[in-house]
């Protein structure tokens, strides 16, 4: 069994409607499975909330006409019965056996009611179960999303003050690269310190293709020193931090280059950043 196929139980599971075998299998699936160990228990929840909640139904009036006029005709026809016998049959002949009258069955109709009215609640509960099942699924999809944005919109905020800290200090220093013939709407920011320590925040870069990525160089007296890799997002915006070699902190050139994503010792592609000698 799949781990799919698991957590397709847990609903069942939670309001008890598992055989033996299911059971047994699923309790050892819970055993090594963290997450649907945590899913189980917003289903139990879940069903916890939704029994808590449930209010009895009220049968229309129509199905309670139906079932008041099918007891009443029983009544009537039994009474018919027995008016048609005769008052001493039973005493005629000691040989000849009275047949007990056949009781009536309004209780049983009533019992028929109970079970669509209980039949009624267990689909309410199923169907408020499923769609607060699909309201959490929706809420957890949006939370993610959320995070994934504000991480995003944190680590940003992260490079822009280191990105401060460097131009601020007394011995910081600026490149501005700007984009050539193949990303003319591309410009890039390169902060760093003596100490070559770097930070790049690049804009307007075209997509990356697949298994690509673009690579930073320091380039000084034509000796191209690799940096580290980026991948722009899908505004075409990228950041990157380095440490720039020693020998290209003073007058180096700084370029950037399509490579593979792994990055290469010598550039291959074209120059897409180029910042002034």
């Amino acid at each position: 069994m799949t781990h799919e196929n698991h957590k397709e139980l847990l609903a069942a599971s939670a309001l008890t409607a598992l055989d033996a075998a299911d059971a047994r299998v699923l309790s050892a699936h819970l055993e090594s499975c963290s997450e649907c160990r945590s899913e189980m228990s917003n289903w139990e929840e879940t069903a916890a909330l939704l029994a808590l909640d449930a209010e009895p139904l009220e049968p229309s009036v129509r199905l309670r006409e139906r079932i008041l006029a099918g007891v009443r005709a029983e009544a009537r026809a039994a009474s018919l019965a027995s008016d048609r016998v005769p008052a001493d049959v039973s005493q005629s002949d000691d040989n000849v056996l009275a047949f007990a009258r056949p009781p009536r069955k309004p209780l049983v109709s009533f019992g028929s009611f109970g079970a669509i009215a209980a039949t009624i609640v267990f689909a309410a509960l199923i169907i408020g179960i499923v769609l607060l099942w699909q309201k959490n699924r929706n809420t957890q999809s949006e939370l993610a999303r959320l995070t994934a944005e504000m991480n995003q919109a944190r680590a940003e905020l992260d490079h822009q003050r280191t990105m401060g800290e460097l131009l601020t200090s007394p011995d910081g220093h600026m490149a501005k690269l700007s984009g050539t013939n193949v990303a003319p709407g591309a410009h890039a920011m390169l902060a760093y310190d003596k100490s070559g320590h770097a930070m790049l925040m690049a804009k307007g870069m075209p997509s990356a293709p697949e298994g690509m990525a673009y690579q930073l160089w320091y380039i000084k007296d034509n000796k191209k020193m690799p940096g580290k890799v980026f991948t722009p997002d899908a505004a075409g915006n990228g950041t990157l931090e380095d440490q720039i070699p020693a020998v290209a902190r003073d007058a180096a050139v700084f370029a950037i280059t399509l490579e593979p994503k792994s990055g290469v010792v010598v550039p291959t592609g074209s120059i897409y950043l180029l910042s002034s000698s």
